[in-house]
């Protein structure tokens, strides 16, 4: 079925844009049309008309009558007026009227459209893409009365062919185009929702910050850090798909450098104790999976921070390697004694029990601390 929001009549008036011909207008190709298959059947007039919308009526795109060399268009035959015609037509009927005043289908017309054009004889056949019906191509000859012979019959059914062919395809290039259209659309609305996201949580950061400046107690300002640091870790998401040409997907290593980063400039208290290797690879992860991801780091480094940082001989490990071809691994932890996650989990941490969803969304292999080990593991495959 033709998409209803593409409009033939206005496609086909805008045809000599696409046309191989270059003509100026497409006026100018169907008279060049006309004059070449008129002689030829030994007929005066030819014409094409198309539905409009609503399939009420047809108007014509071309009316070309070689008596006068006059061309015309815009002409309309309402359905109202003319049933039995419009009947004929939607049968798929082939027309072939001899005598046009006579003919059961063609009567009605005699009196609005016939005899002022002193049309004798017609053969109207109709116009289909796809199957549906669109338009009739009419052949008309004037003065006297004409019999189509059958080769006359299949020139006139080719020459249906070729114009809906090349309706098609101009109908074709015209959905090419609106989906063109739509897809620019939604990348500037896809760029600008990830701008004035990223500007509402950059503005919540900085109202964070001067928040924690202005709080003495140490808890509320603990607090005020985390909640500093899952907001940044969303807000660096929104950033990176901003500077980028895919509005889908972030790359992962740059997004761990600019956390890790970020990190290092909130606690510059414990930068020399974070020892980060990061390697560059091209992959990509979903800006849904990296948001999660984003606060799953962020916890961990939040809890790494604070249970394990006393230690005079604290590590803080943050690896990016590649395991094996299409494997990479995200390491993430401390030289802590460890602690049984699960457990921990169940005594309602808050950061915890965030990691412990977050990580089942990912869709990943991964390995979590227990005693002895304080240690996250990701496992990421590339498609």
């Amino acid at each position: 079925m033709l998409s209803k929001d593409i409009n033939l009549l206005e496609e086909l008036d805008s045809i000599s844009k696409v046309h191989v011909l270059n003509r100026h207008d497409v006026d100018q190709i169907m008279i060049d049309f006309a004059k070449r298959i008129l002689p030829a059947l030994k007929i005066e007039r030819t014409n094409v008309w198309l539905f409009n919308p609503e399939k009420t009526a047809l108007i014509s795109i071309g009316e070309y009558d070689s008596r006068t060399q006059i061309f015309s268009k815009n002409s309309v035959l309402d359905q109202w007026k003319y049933p039995i015609y419009f009947d004929g037509l939607r049968e798929n009927k082939i027309i072939l009227a001899t005598d046009i005043y006579s003919h059961p289908l063609t009567k009605e017309l005699n009196e609005e459209y016939s005899k002022p054009n002193n049309v004798c004889s017609l053969l109207d056949i109709p116009i289909r893409i796809s199957g549906e019906l669109i338009g009739v191509i009419c052949f008309e000859k004037t003065e006297t009365k004409k019999i189509f012979t059958e080769a006359e019959q299949s020139f006139c059914l080719s020459i249906s062919f070729v114009l809906a062919a090349s309706l098609e395809g101009r109908q074709r290039r015209a959905a090419q185009t609106k989906l063109e259209k739509l897809i620019l659309e939604k990348e500037l609305l896809l760029r600008e929702l990830n701008h004035r996201t990223k500007n509402n949580l950059a503005i919540l950061v900085s109202l964070i910050r001067i928040s924690k400046n202005k709080t003495n107690g140490d808890e509320a300002k603990r607090l005020l850090e985390e909640y500093e640091q899952r907001i940044f870790s969303m807000l660096k998401i929104h950033e990176l798909l901003q500077q980028g040409q895919n509005y889908n997907v972030i790359n992962l290593a740059q997004y761990l450098r600019e956390l890790i980063n970020e990190f290092r400039v909130t606690f510059p208290q414990i930068n020399h104790c974070i020892k980060s290797k990061i390697n560059v690879f091209q992959f990509a992860l979903s800006s849904k999976k990296a948001i999660h991801l984003g606060i799953v780091i962020t916890e961990i480094l939040m809890n790494a921070i604070k249970h394990s940082s006393a230690n005079p001989d604290f590590e803080l490990k943050f690896e990016f390697t590649e395991e094996s071809e299409n494997q990479f691994m995200l390491l993430i932890g401390d030289n802590g004694p460890g602690f049984h996650f699960k457990e921990s989990t169940e005594k309602s941490s808050l950061g915890l029990s965030l990691i412990s969803d977050l990580i089942e969304d990912l869709g990943i292999n991964y390995t979590l601390p227990s005693p002895n080990n304080s240690y996250y593991k990701f496992i990421f495959i590339s498609s």
